[in-house]
Formats: C-alpha cells, sequence, structure tokens
C-alpha cells in the first residue's frame, strides 16, 4: 500500500501535465474528472473480481493494468484520446481497493481487524506524504519520467502480490437459517444495496468525504482570501499529514474495542465542528488550530469505518461491501468540488455552516447502521480455526485406528494365533 500511494503521481500532476501541453484549466479538470468517473466503476467492478476470482487476480490485475495505461499517457496525442486513456487508469489504479480491504478482513481475527486498518492507513499516509515530493522531482525533469516512474510503483506492488499474498478465496460459510438462504441466493451488489443497514452506513461515508474532501477545495480557497499564499495551505496540509502519522495509531487503540457506530458518529461531529470553525478563523495559528481539530477526527472516525464493513458482509460478498464502501467515498469525493466549490462561490459563510449540517446527518446515518446479528455461523478466520481442529481430530482418528490391531495383538500374548473369522 506504501508503494502505490507513494507512485500515485497521475492524480497530483494530471492537471499540470495537461495545462504543459496547452490544454486549458477547464479541459484539464474534466480530464481528472473521468479519472474519477473509473474510479466509481473501479470500485464496483474491483468487488466482483475479488468474490469470483480471489483478491490476490484482482490486485495483480488492477496493478498490472495500471501499470500499463499510465505507461502509456505520456505517448498520447489529442485530449480525447488522453482523457479517455486516463479514465482506464482510473478503473484500473482502484480495482484492487475492495480486493485489498477484503483480504485482510480474511486473514485478520475480528479483534485485530480495526487496529490492522489503522496501520495500513497509516502506510497510506507516509506514502502520500513523501511521494508528491519525488513526484515533483520527476516532473521538474520530465512527465515522461513522472508516469514511467508511476507504472514502476505499480508493476512493482502487482509483483509482490503475485509472489506474497495469498490467494484469498472467501471461504463458503453457511447460513444460519433459511432466510439468510433467501438473501445469498441474490447474491451480488443486489444484496449489498437492498442490506438497509448498510445502506444508511453507506450514506455516511458519502457524506464524510463530502465534508472531508472541503480541505483540498474550498479551504485553499479560504487560505487565499485570508491573505495568505499557497505556502501556508501546504504548511496546513504538512500538519495534517504530520498528525495522522503521529497521533491515529495511539488513539485507535482507545477507540477500537468501544461501540463502532458511537465512535465514527462522535469523529463525524467533530468534523463538522471542524469545518465550521475554519469559516470564522482568518489567522495562520488559528487556521492550525481547526487543522488540528478535523484531523483528530479524521483519526476517530477512519480506521473504525474502514473496519466496519465487515460486520455486515457474508465471507462470499466482501469484496462487493468493500467495493460498496469504496464507490461511497468516490460519490462523496465528486460532489464535493462541485457543490462545494457551488456554495463557497454564494456565500463562504453558509457553505462553512452547511458542511456542520452534512457532517450532523452523517453522524445520525451511521448511528442507524447497526448491522445486528447478520445470521451467519461465524466468519472465515472462526471456519478456518474449525476446519484445522476438525482435521486435527480426523488426524487423531486415524492414529487411534493404526494402533489399535497393534494392541490387540500385544494383548494375545506370545504364541497365541490369530483367530480365525466366525463362519456365517
Amino acid at each position: 500500500m506504501f508503494l502505490i500511494k507513494f507512485g500515485n503521481f497521475l492524480n497530483v500532476f494530471l492537471v499540470l501535465f495537461l495545462v504543459s501541453r496547452g490544454y486549458s484549466a477547464f479541459e484539464a479538470g474534466v480530464a481528472l474528472g473521468v479519472v474519477g468517473v473509473g474510479a466509481f466503476i473501479g470500485n464496483a467492478v474491483g468487488g466482483t473480481v475479488a468474490d469470483r476470482f480471489g483478491r490476490r487476480t484482482a490486485i495483480a490485475v488492477s496493478m498490472f493494468g495500471s501499470s500499463a495505461a499510465t505507461a502509456l499517457v505520456p505517448l498520447t496525442d489529442g485530449l480525447f484520446t488522453t482523457t479517455a486513456l486516463v479514465g482506464v487508469v482510473g478503473v484500473f489504479a482502484q480495482l484492487y481497493r475492495p480486493a485489498a480491504g477484503a483480504l485482510l478482513v480474511d486473514l485478520v481475527p475480528e479483534n485485530q481487524r480495526v487496529m490492522s486498518f489503522a496501520v495500513l492507513r497509516l502506510a497510506i499516509n507516509v506514502g502520500m506524504a513523501v511521494g508528491p515530493l519525488v513526484g515533483g522531482l520527476l516532473s521538474g525533469m520530465s512527465y515522461t519520467y513522472l508516469f514511467l516512474g508511476d507504472a514502476f510503483f505499480a508493476f512493482s506492488f502487482g509483483a509482490l502480490a503475485l509472489l506474497t499474498l495469498p490467494g484469498g478465496r472467501p471461504v463458503q460459510v453457511q447460513p444460519a437459517d433459511t432466510a439468510v438462504e433467501g438473501k445469498k441466493a441474490r447474491g451480488g451488489y443486489r444484496q449489498v444495496l437492498s442490506d438497509r443497514p448498510y445502506a444508511l452506513f453507506l450514506g455516511s461515508m458519502v457524506a464524510a468525504t463530502f465534508v472531508y474532501g472541503q480541505s483540498t477545495v474550498t479551504l485553499p480557497l479560504h487560505v487565499t482570501d485570508a491573505g495568505f499564499d499557497n505556502k501556508v495551505y501546504g504548511l496546513l496540509l504538512g500538519l495534517n499529514a504530520l498528525l495522522c502519522v503521529l497521533i491515529e495509531l495511539p488513539i485507535t487503540k482507545h477507540t477500537e474495542r468501544r461501540n463502532p457506530r458511537r465512535v465514527i458518529a462522535a469523529g463525524l461531529v467533530l468534523l463538522g465542528v471542524g469545518m465550521a470553525l475554519t469559516g470564522a478563523a482568518s489567522a495562520i495559528w488559528l487556521l492550525a488550530v481547526t487543522v488540528v481539530v478535523w484531523t483528530v477526527a479524521e483519526t476517530v472516525y477512519t480506521p473504525i469505518a474502514n473496519a466496519y464493513p465487515a460486520e455486515f458482509s457474508p465471507p462470499h460478498l466482501r469484496g462487493r461491501y468493500q467495493g460498496a464502501e469504496g464507490i461511497a467515498h468516490t460519490l462523496g469525493g465528486a460532489l464535493g468540488p462541485a457543490v462545494g466549490g457551488l456554495l463557497y462561490g454564494i456565500s463562504a459563510p453558509l457553505h462553512w455552516v452547511v458542511l456542520a449540517a452534512v457532517a450532523v446527518l452523517g453522524a445520525l446515518l451511521v448511528l442507524g447502521a447497526n448491522p445486528g446479528d447478520r445470521g451467519y455461523v461465524g466468519d472465515s478466520a472462526k471456519a478456518a480455526e474449525a476446519e484445522a481442529e476438525a482435521e486435527a481430530v480426523a488426524e487423531a482418528d486415524a492414529a487411534i485406528t493404526t494402533a489399535a490391531p497393534t494392541a490387540h495383538a500385544a494383548d494375545a500374548g506370545p504364541g497365541s494365533k490369530p483367530q480365525p473369522a466366525a463362519a456365517n
């Protein structure tokens, strides 16, 4: 995960690359929007691929496809061709995401999942913090080197997945009752989307991403309007990244054993408070305080929210449940720039108030997202333990059966003859 986020240069530098080729900022923005559409499709397709063909296969296909498409970007001519190609990159680049989440859920015991997702986020945050610095150096030499570097890191991730990851085919756990059997028969995204508690959770994630996404949409506008330059905005983002690395794991140790819905809801409310306070901050130190508030909120709710889909999903649909969560984040990320930018243009104070309201709405939605008793006989880890225990019992029975004739012969005493079988 560190590799792919470290080398994620295309999303960061695509607009600058297209503008350097003579295209307008609007045309470059459209191309970046097409990448988002591709990411939406990639999450949906990736969930199906992960469930049907295995987690490792989905990750490898994603990385090798992304590598090949990204390497072709600097070789294309024309806006239409380039835009179509980066859309393909968006599909492949996100196809791995549901598989990665599902594989982690498959392999990690339930009581360690939240912390595992927090560690995964740590790798992602470090990669995203350091990667753009390297990308800036490469783009200074040549955009060709930049995209080839992105392709190299994607290929490396795919190769590591093939060499080191387990196949990740889900363990089939039998439902405990006929009602669940009926649901399982439907399968696919139909079952995911008809899961009402999970739909509430997805709605809360759309709201969360919509609000959090303003850190890269309207926050820089607010910083500029307050009379500061881009360096101040860069420092604020650096503060966010630094805090995530330093405090997320310690905070997660205190939150992972608590009610996940309440933790996520509390984090979203705090996120809304932090964003709302941004509108009232005009000094650098006040802006830094607001960043601290919404960064703490991020570290509170995000690891719990990342692990929460496992509470809903049967093993055979874990990829699709993870894919649906990715779609929710993609949708929130797409709505954020459009709606947020429009609101900010109409009234900046209104914009920050609306963000707080959306965050509170997300908190209310997640409080209703109670998975309850899913009716499954246990998760894949428990099933694997049961299977191992059954194998051990079978081996013990076989050993007893093998040893029994020897013991009987010893009991017969020296010189005794085996008794012939009784005639029928």
